[in-house]
Parts: structure tokens; C-alpha cells; sequence
């Protein structure tokens, strides 16, 4: 595509909508393989990985008896703590670091990860290549940390794909229009995985990490948590959103939109299937409740005083929506002072200074009195496609917590969750008691 169609694209605000084509069937059956950074964490584990590559290369070879082609799309992120080493490295050359040049830093993370791996498959004999997400054409936004994809270059991917058996992909970053590197955010590895097998219609995108799959909680912190051999798109973007660390929730977002069919499996058990993600039918017959997540990551932002009136709400999303601040639950009181409310929502805890700078900016234009924190706050979270449809659920959470002691400072529920905002240091304790109301479902 030329210039003017890159700028054009770059402006849409869904990546889920924007991906180019589908690459031609001529190309054969592709996967798409995603590995983290304990993955690659070091130079054995990348030979590792490579011979899960081989493997996997000759085993589709194998089922695929119509002589078609077959193709791996292998997505990988920095090695280890390589993107927190460089963003130490970022904070210590400057107080507040520029994100268009902390983009460009985080980036070559992945690039060497890229590059070691496709040299370990080349000493294997497997005809593979690396790709930064400039080589091969993933066009993002121009919003830098937390840019959204696009479009995927089809010819580029084309091209690459016939010259070889496995294309090794940066995860984690794309290109603007104009050419700057950007970051998808943490977990953008995923996305990127998840669009590349969008974009060629890939069979399967399988995401390797160090756990056996999605469970009902968090092992380490419920020793009773059961791993989940099927779950829904749906009530993965949920448990994602909502502090449960196993996929970022626009990759299970794009997967759902084009119908990917996905499975969380380990890296280090490679014969284990691991967790299929698709679209749930029939799930709600046999399990109504998927899981339990909890967020320590979330703190809880009020605006005081706010006039009661038309427009005011929607000024202050606005002002944190223009920083590219996403906000979760909120909560509108009315205060004892006639014609005022108060304006209550949480944000992710890496968001809470910006946020407070915000609305302390605006506060005067609004007349509200004052903006005040709570950094001591979690999110326990019930999780399932079929939540909506069960009676009692409500009732059996509050009356558990409050029998344990625990208080709840915020409600919010929809089809497929029930969240609870408690006290930080309750977090783990009201984890438990959700998931031993429910373990059996």
C-alpha cells in the first residue's frame, strides 16, 4: 500500500477491524507459535524452543498429506527481564524518558531474541528467517507504549512466507506510517501473535509460556485451582482485564473477531495440550463459572465536589481518554452538599500519578474541591459465560466475605463477571473464599 493509504490507516482506532486480507491459501497451512520471554530466556532454552519448532515443522509435515506447503509464523518476546533491564536503563538516562525514543530502546529486546533463535533453526537445517515488525509491515498507530495495529503488510508476509518454512517475528512492536518504531505494551507480544494469524488465516495460534494453561485461579495463590481444558474467548478477555495474568485481553479480542482458534500451552512440557480458547459453544451446559482473577495492580480515583450537571462526566473521561488512560469501574455519589456528586473510578496503578495530574488540572474548570487516591485497593473478580443466568451468586459472595471480615468498597457486575473492589491486603484472602464458593461449578 503507498503513503497516503498507510496515513489513512493509521488512524483507525481498532485494530480488530484494519488487518489486511488474508494471504493467498497457495502459501499451505500455517501456525502461529508464540513464545515468551521465560521462554527464551536464555541461549538453552532458546535451543529448546528450536527443536519445539522442529518438531512441530515435521509434525505438521506429516499430517498434511496433500503435498501443500507448511508454514510456522513463530512470534517471540525479549529474552527473560530484557525489557525491564532497558526500561532501568531508560529511567537512569532521564527522569521522565521520551516515549518515542523509549520505544525505539524496548524494541531491540525482541530483536535479538529474533535473530538467536533463526540462527539456532539454521544450524538445525530449517530454512527460517528473522523479521522486525518493520521488515515484515506491522503498521500501528502513531501512539507510542500502548500502540494499537492496523494493518499487516500481505505482500511482505507473502513474500517471506515462500521463501521459507519459518518466519521468526518480533513481537511486542509495529511501525507507523512515517516510520517510528512503536510498543504494543506489556503482553503485546500476543497481539502480535494473534494478528499474524488472523492475517493468513493461520489452522491454530498457540501460545507457549511456564504455566500448563488457563486455571480456574492462580495456582501460587490458590493451591485448588484446576486447570481449564476449554474456555471461551469471551471469559478470557474478562479474566485478562481483570488481573488474571494469561494473555493480553486485544489479542484474545482479535482472535475472537476472526475466529482464531487458540491453545495457552507450556513450553517446557511440550506434549501437554494445554487450554483451548474458541468460541464456547454449548460451554455454558456443563460449567456456568470459568475461573476467579485478582488485580493488586488498581487504585481507586475520586473527584470531590463535582457540580451536578450535564457534561461534566464526560469532560473528565474525555481529558483522561486524550492521555490514553483506560478506566474500569465507576461510581457516582451524591454528596451531602446540594446539586454535587462525588465521581469515583479505578485505574491501573502505573496510571495513578498521571491520572491525579489530570484531574488536578481540571478541577478548577469543573469547580470540584479536591481529588484524592486510594492506592490500597484490589479487584476479586467470578468469572463465566454463564454467571448471568444463575440466581443467588450475588448474595453467596457477600455473604462470604462478610462472614471472613472482609469489606467491599465497589460492586460491578455484567453478563460474565462479578467484581468486588476490596482492600489491598484482603486480595488474596477474598480470592480464596470466591473460588472455595464456586470451586465445584
Amino acid at each position: 500500500m503507498n503513503k497516503t493509504d498507510q496515513k489513512k490507516d493509521a488512524k483507525k482506532p481498532n485494530e480488530s477491524t484494519a488487518l489486511s486480507p488474508a494471504i493467498n491459501k497457495e502459501l499451505g497451512h500455517i501456525s502461529v507459535l508464540k513464545f515468551g520471554g521465560t521462554s527464551v530466556k536464555n541461549l538453552a532454552r532458546i535451543q529448546h524452543v528450536a527443536e519445539i519448532v522442529r518438531d512441530r515443522l515435521e509434525a505438521n509435515k506429516k499430517q498434511n498429506n496433500s503435498g501443500t506447503p507448511t508454514k510456522l509464523l513463530v512470534v517471540v518476546s525479549a529474552m527473560g527481564d530484557t525489557t525491564d533491564y532497558l526500561l532501568k536503563l531508560g529511567s537512569q538516562c532521564a527522569r521522565n524518558p521520551d516515549r518515542r525514543e523509549l520505544d525505539s530502546l524496548l524494541s531491540t529486546g525482541e530483536q535479538i531474541s529474533i535473530t538467536l533463535l533463526a540462527m539456532t533453526l539454521k544450524e538445525l537445517g530449517i530454512k527460517s528467517r528473522s523479521f522486525t515488525a518493520a521488515q515484515i509491515g506491522i503498521f500501528t498507530e502513531k501512539v507510542h507504549s500502548k500502540a494499537r495495529i492496523v494493518d499487516i503488510n500481505s505482500e511482505n508476509l507473502a513474500k517471506a512466507l515462500k521463501e521459507n518454512d519459518v518466519l521468526v517475528v518480533a513481537g511486542f512492536q509495529g511501525i507507523t506510517a512515517d516510520g517510528d518504531i512503536t510498543t504494543l505494551g506489556r503482553g503485546g507480544s500476543d497481539t502480535t501473535a494473534c494478528a499474524l494469524a488472523a492475517a493468513t488465516s493461520a489452522q491454530i495460534c498457540d501460545i507457549y509460556t511456564d504455566v500448563d494453561g488457563i486455571f480456574t485461579a492462580d495456582p501460587n495463590v490458590v493451591p485448588e485451582a484446576r486447570l481449564l481444558k476449554r474456555v471461551s474467548y469471551g471469559e478470557v478477555i474478562e479474566m485478562a482485564r481483570l488481573g488474571a495474568q494469561v494473555l493480553h485481553p486485544r489479542a484474545v479480542e482479535l482472535a475472537r473477531q476472526y475466529k482464531v482458534l487458540m491453545r495457552v500451552r507450556n513450553t517446557f512440557k511440550p506434549d501437554h495440550e494445554g487450554t483451548v480458547i474458541d468460541g464456547g459453544e454449548d460451554m455454558e451446559i456443563y460449567r456456568s463459572i470459568s475461573g476467579v482473577a485478582v488485580d493488586k495492580d488498581q487504585a481507586c480515583v475520586t473527584i470531590m465536589d463535582v457540580p451536578d450537571k450535564p457534561g461534566i462526566a464526560g469532560s473528565i473521561m474525555q481529558s483522561l481518554a486524550d492521555n490514553h488512560i483506560v478506566i474500569d469501574m465507576i461510581m457516582q455519589a451524591f454528596h451531602p452538599t446540594a446539586g454535587h456528586n462525588n465521581i469515583t473510578f479505578t485505574v491501573h496503578s502505573n496510571d495513578l500519578a498521571a491520572t491525579i495530574k489530570i484531574l488536578e488540572e481540571i478541577k478548577g474548570d469543573l469547580d470540584a474541591s479536591s481529588v484524592i487516591a486510594d492506592e490500597d485497593i484490589a479487584k476479586v473478580s467470578l468469572i463465566g459465560a454463564g454467571l448471568a443466568g444463575q440466581s443467588g451468586i450475588a448474595a453467596t459472595v457477600f455473604k462470604a466475605f462478610g462472614a471472613a471480615g472482609i469489606n467491599i468498597k465497589m460492586i460491578a457486575t455484567s453478563e460474565m463477571k462479578l467484581t468486588c473492589v476490596v482492600s489491598g491486603k484482603d486480595a488474596d484472602k477474598a480470592g480464596k473464599i470466591m473460588h472455595s464458593s464456586f470451586g465445584e461449578d
